[in-house]
């Protein structure tokens, strides 16, 4: 028997587990790492999370004392110069008062597109805000429809701008997306009943009225109780 093989053969096998043992142990340390920063930036992020629903809440009832529908000006200057993670909250904190089931991002940011959601007579509604000074850009309001689509529900696109004639055109209706921005903005934020349904719903809804005794409105954002 080769007795200088054997020494080689023994010696290559024990370095490889040395390697190997170390390889796990480096692998395990990085592991405990990763989950540690996890729980770090998932802590991080609820106390972001809680901080703006605190902050939102303070604008609303400054944005109420102002009187949006007899002061439009000043809201939308203060509304453009706010935090957008801010305004974001301050939308779904606003749904939220009109007792409608919300449902929040983990994050603000890698959301897709999607700065909330929340349920209106059963139906999903996703959210997406835009803080403008200017036009809104159409593209991002085709965007946000095809990721409604994608997710099998209607869009809510919230702006502080001002919206192209071609979408005015629409009836503020773009594909599956609502826009609110302008006097309707300032309905919602005052606390007033803002109709969500398509001029399709609208008009169904007429005709059905004039058929038969009229149905409780579905599709619509009720006052503030």
């Amino acid at each position: 028997m080769n007795i200088d093989l054997i020494k080689t053969t023994f010696g290559f096998v024990a370095d490889h587990y040395v390697a190997v043992s170390v390889g796990a142990l480096v692998l395990a340390a990085s592991l405990r790492q990763a989950v540690k920063l996890s729980k770090k930036q998932g802590k991080e992020a609820q106390l972001r999370h809680q901080r703006m629903e605190t902050s939102a809440s303070k604008v609303l009832a400054k944005i109420r004392s102002m009187v949006p529908m007899q002061n439009p000006g000043p809201v939308f200057a203060y509304l453009r110069k706010m935090n957008p993670y801010a305004f974001e909250e301050m939308i779904l904190h606003e749904l939220e008062h009109r007792k409608l089931k919300i449902r929040r991002n983990a994050a603000y940011s890698g959301d897709g597109g999607i700065d909330g959601t929340f349920f209106l007579d059963d139906q999903k509604w996703l959210v997406q805000a835009k803080r403008y000074a200017q036009y809104v850009k159409k593209e991002h309001v085709w965007a946000f429809d095809a990721v409604c689509k994608e997710h099998k529900a209607k869009g809510l696109f919230v702006h502080t701008g001002k919206t192209p004639k071609d979408l005015l055109e629409l009836k503020r209706q773009c594909g599956v997306v609502r826009i609110i921005s302008g006097e309707e903005l300032m309905q919602l934020f005052s606390g007033q009943a803002v109709d969500l349904r398509t001029p399709d719903e609208v008009a169904a809804a007429r005709r059905a009225a004039a058929l038969a005794t009229p149905a409780p409105v579905r599709g619509a954002l009720t006052t503030v109780g």
